[in-house]
């Protein structure tokens, strides 16, 4: 089994240089999409399984979908992919296979909530078989900013079934966001398919740049935006994406069902 990090990166080497080293002595396999117009080339070597995809940005729901896609075709050991953001560190405590086997026992036995329908031209397929890796857990031991990572899926493991068959098979991110929100649809999407799993044992420590301090309780504390994310965290940006979330919920996230 195989547990990949896929990521989209633009911040400077000397910063994304040492999380992508925390990831892999956790034992993660990096696949890593790099801005070929904003981000400088990287200077390490992250070992012959790592992938480097050197790109103009497509957007971070776009970015992810095309690693998850070119990671699973690649690696038929991959079972479960992990995402978030280039200042996200791994759980300290387990190792990607102890976590990747906890995850696939958890979707593989957990009765679900809710019975997953998939659209055809016949009318709704019910599907009673369950799948191990069709699934989104979300850690949340990392409190920062008074847990907001509770509404999102803001750095989650993501099953390759879930992968390859949500959102009509076209990647487990819905890729019109751009930027923000495609982490709130994520969550809401997994628990309407009733497949979604939250950890607070387990810690993503995200360096969020208005992170006071290290400390899992930290505030947000007002700094300045990195150049690299002056665009993604505009209000304009802001109010489009979540016009957009907030249609696309009311409407009930259509595009999402699974193939």
């Amino acid at each position: 089994m195989a547990v990949r990090l896929c990521i989209p990166s633009a911040r400077p080497p000397a910063e994304v240089e040492p999380v992508l080293d925390s990831w892999r002595e956790r034992g993660y396999k990096i696949a890593l999409l790099r801005d070929v117009g904003r981000a400088e080339p990287l200077r390490g070597k992250y070992g012959a399984d790592s992938l480097l995809l050197e790109r103009d940005y497509p957007g971070y729901g776009g970015s992810v979908n095309l690693l998850a896609k070119t990671v699973l075709k690649l690696d038929p050991s991959c079972d479960w992919i992990v995402t978030g953001g280039d200042d996200t560190l791994p759980d300290p405590t387990y190792t990607a296979d102890e976590i990747a086997a906890q995850c696939s026992e958890y979707f593989g036995t957990t009765p679900r909530k809710s019975t997953i329908s998939i659209a055809n031209g016949t009318g709704t397929v019910h599907l009673d078989r369950v799948y191990e890796t069709f699934g989104v857990m979300q850690p949340t031991g990392d409190r920062f900013a008074d847990g907001s990572i509770d509404r999102i899926a803001g750095s989650p493991w993501i099953g390759r079934e879930f992968c390859l068959r949500v959102n009509q098979g076209n990647g487990p991110l819905w890729a019109e966001y751009w930027h923000m929100f495609d982490d709130e649809e994520l969550q809401n999407v997994a628990i309407k398919l009733g497949v979604f799993w939250q950890r607070a044992d387990l810690i993503h420590l995200h360096r969020h740049f208005m992170r006071e301090s290290d400390a899992i309780d930290s505030p947000a504390v007002r700094k300045d935006i990195p150049p690299h994310l002056i665009r993604a965290n505009s209000k304009e940006h802001w109010d489009k994406n979540q016009k957009l979330f907030r249609a696309r919920k009311a409407a009930g996230f259509p595009g999402h069902e699974p193939l």
